[in-house]
């Protein structure tokens, strides 16, 4: 693995203290260790966001676009989707 890109940051002394007992309190080797993670974390909580984000695009285009169906017809869809027998209404 290359190397990464190198930063320093500093901490508020409260926010420091944090960090160093979460360190000790935690599986992280490092302060490093412990910020890159809530960085990795976040990041992957952005990314997650994005996708929902245009998922729901796609479903407001598509109502915008009229192609929608009733509850019922999704309902049937999902039982012939998976097979299952349903109950008639």
């Amino acid at each position: 693995m290359s190397e990464g890109l190198k930063i320093t940051v500093t901490l508020e002394p409260e926010v420091e203290d944090f960090v160093r007992a979460e360190v000790e309190r935690g599986p992280f080797n490092s302060a490093s260790d412990y910020v890159e993670d809530l960085i990795r974390e976040r990041r992957e909580r952005a990314l997650a966001r994005r996708k929902l984000d245009a998922e729901l695009q796609k479903g407001i285009d598509d109502i915008e676009a009229g192609r929608v169906m009733s509850i019922d017809e999704a309902f049937d869809s999902v039982y012939e989707e998976l097979g299952w027998k349903h109950h008639t209404r």
